[in-house]
């Protein structure tokens, strides 16, 4: 695209974005461009349109990004903001404030980035792609079985039922976990299972040890859990003034599952990222932008925060607020897993 393009594309995105009244030429002109006629913005804008970076809703009206404008913008044209010190100051006492626990401080991110991008944010709870024990507990059931609470880092808890000799009682279930805790913590269910016997460990060690080794490997496989905040931001966007469309859009954020599985799409460590319009997997989101990325907390723990709007965000602040938050994100969690 020629510079003179360019510019039009982004004065058409700046406009609409704030106002989500069609661009004309006679506003670009007067706004933006007074150097050029009206005339010769109408040749841009219809240039424009053909390629399709721009629609014209109908004969009369200004034009309006497509999904391809957004794009494009996203791609090239995407200028590099700057948060301000006031809100830099606002949004890191947020997270001083914040309990020092992994669920309260998700919460608090997802509240901080909604209001800063007035839009829907998404935090997804830190995971590893190994998950290391932390620790572990057994409490007698009924004979033959007994309850496995398994603590990995993170603080994500699983407890789960298991088979178990029928001569273990709780004393023996209690001396099993202590052995397990004093030689396997940090283990991933790789290393577990590597884990050569001890000759003193307790009788039925080896059994326990194989169902800590399948409850890891759910933990790795795991659904991720999704935090989110700011679902009222949607309702004053007129391009959800729709109910029906507004529900649909709901319904999606609400499926815990599906969204999980969206935000891994993401690729890990890439920065921030954009979905814009159709480029959703899922249908009822082809009006949505999703603009994510990524936090880490210390060096095996990591999450995805995200803001999800329609696809007239103001990309460029969200994607350096989205920064700061990611930022603080991590570093909070990873004070408080230390």
């Amino acid at each position: 695209m020629d510079p003179r393009k360019e510019r039009i594309l982004q004065a058409v995105i700046s406009d609409y974005t704030e106002t989500t009244v069609p661009v004309g030429s006679q506003v670009l002109a007067a706004r933006y461009f007074l150097e050029l006629s009206a005339a010769t913005i109408r040749n841009e804008l219809a240039g424009l349109v053909d390629d399709g970076f721009l629609q014209q809703p109908h004969t009369s009206a200004g034009r309006v990004p497509t999904d391809r404008g957004y794009r494009y913008f996203v791609d090239f044209l995407l200028p590099t903001e700057v948060v301000e010190p006031s809100v830099r100051r606002t949004v890191r006492q947020a997270f001083h404030a914040a309990p020092q626990q992994a669920e309260a401080i998700l919460e608090v991110a997802a509240a901080v980035m909604s209001r800063l991008s007035d839009n829907v944010a998404v935090v997804t709870g830190p995971v590893s792609s190994h998950s290391r024990l932390k620790h572990l507990d057994l409490a007698a059931l009924r004979p033959g079985q007994a309850l496995l609470l398994l603590v990995v880092a993170g603080n994500v808890i699983r407890n789960q039922p298991i088979p178990v000799d029928r001569a273990l009682d709780q004393e023996r279930l209690t001396r099993i976990a202590q052995q397990l805790n004093r030689r396997h913590v940090g283990a991933t269910a790789a290393e577990l299972e590597a884990a050569a016997p001890e000759p003193d460990e307790p009788a039925g060690t080896a059994g326990v040890r194989a169902q800590v080794v399948a409850g890891l490997r759910v933990l790795d496989d795991r659904a991720t859990v999704v935090v989110h905040d700011g679902v009222r931001n949607l309702v004053g966007q007129p391009e959800f003034g729709d109910p029906e469309r507004l529900q649909a859009v709901l319904e999606v954020l609400e499926a815990q599952r599906v969204m999980a599985g969206l935000l891994q799409q993401f690729d890990q460590g890439v920065g921030v990222q954009a979905v814009i319009g159709r480029e959703n997997a899922v249908e009822q989101l082809w009006g949505c932008s999703f603009m994510v990325t990524q936090y880490r907390a210390g060096s095996d723990l990591r999450g995805t925060i995200g803001v999800v709007g329609p696809t007239r965000l103001r990309y460029g602040r969200v994607a350096a607020r989205l920064q700061l938050v990611s930022q603080l994100t991590g570093d909070t969690l990873q004070r408080s897993l230390a």
